[in-house]
């Protein structure tokens, strides 16, 4: 092949000289040109930016972190506010064209579970009856004796004997004195009003009504719940809390609280009360103690310390059982445990 050959006009034809290719090399080259450009501008950018420039994108980016995480806590507290909780089982109440029949019985029985149980539930029981055990005194008559807490609107549980009044209508005044602490003389803080008593068991219900120091009276007391005592066995522990060296001069130095320990030494009968009227215990008591409480080894209530002077028996400890008592008085009384 000649050198004309290889130059002539058919080797330089339109494909490899056509305006078509050289158009596209070149809009390479501009493309190309401007990225190079867009790079440079961006990279001049980037070098531009101070530590300040930064500090405000990291605050703008984290407050929209911020917000998006509000909102969503926002919405899902929304839904569960709007969403309906789940339905729980409950007895209802048959219409006037169901074919069920209710009795007052069971009337009575549903009323009592969805009021008795609120109440036993917000109770403010304490494991520490140095709270909740309190002196009764009669300074108008002028003798004492030891009460116990059993609910948190200020019902107090003690001995008849201790409020009974000598014909005089000295027991119009009684007032509540409490102990901070074994170590310290126990301080009038309350007045009590006699609610319901019971000769026959010795037993009376007092109601904390006004501050000695005449503030403001909030009924919410500390108190001790009530037990069962029919689990009661002989041999039994019992502790034994009360004011056993109560003496009336004047509210300086009426006696501090105590507290004592027996054991379950059998139980007696009486005449027209029941065949388990009396739990005895291992230990005497002492007549301060009358109206105090008595506790099993979980803490709770069962009897009441009380002083019995008939017979043989007055050289026995003697308790009169928390259920026994229970039988007599309106349980609104009580707060269980």
């Amino acid at each position: 092949m000649g050198k004309d050959s290889f130059l002539d006009d058919d080797f330089l034809d339109d494909d490899f000289l056509d305006n078509d290719f050289l158009d596209d090399e070149e809009e390479g080259f501009e493309e190309y040109e401007y990225s190079e450009s867009l790079i440079s501008k961006l990279t001049s950018v980037i070098d531009q930016l101070t530590s300040k420039h930064l500090l405000i994108f990291s605050g703008i980016f984290t407050g929209l972190v911020i917000i998006y995480f509000v909102n969503y806590s926002v919405r899902t507290n929304v839904n569960n506010e709007t969403t309906p909780p789940p339905t729980e089982s409950t007895t209802s109440i048959p219409s006037s064209n169901s074919t069920t029949s209710t009795t007052p019985e069971t009337t009575i029985a549903r009323v009592t579970e969805t009021t008795v149980k609120p109440q036993q539930q917000n109770n403010r029981n304490s494991l520490n009856p140095l709270s909740s055990t309190v002196m009764v005194a009669l300074p108008d008559c002028g003798y004492m004796g030891s009460g116990t807490l059993v609910s948190k609107l200020g019902f107090i549980l003690t001995n008849e004997h201790v409020i009974s009044d000598d014909g005089t209508n000295c027991n119009d005044y009684i007032v509540i004195l409490t102990s901070e602490s074994g170590e310290k003389d126990p301080e009038p803080k309350f007045i009590a009003e006699i609610v319901e008593s019971n000769i026959s068991l010795d037993i009376a219900i007092l109601e904390i009504t006004a501050t000695f120091d005449g503030t403001s009276l909030q009924k919410n007391f500390k108190n001790m719940c009530i037990g069962d005592s029919d689990t009661i066995s002989l041999g039994d522990d019992l502790l034994i809390w009360g004011y056993p060296d109560v003496r009336w001069v004047n509210f300086d130095s009426p006696g501090r609280i105590d507290v004592s320990q027996g054991f379950v030494s059998g139980f007696d009968a009486e005449s027209g009360l029941s065949e388990k009227a009396w739990i005895s215990l291992s230990s005497t008591i002492s007549s301060g103690n009358s109206g105090g409480g008595a506790y099993n080894e979980k803490g709770q209530l069962v009897g009441v310390p009380t002083a019995v002077f008939e017979g043989n028996l007055s050289s026995r400890g003697l308790l009169r059982p928390i259920n026994l008592i229970l039988k007599y008085f309106d349980l609104f009384y009580f707060e269980f445990c």
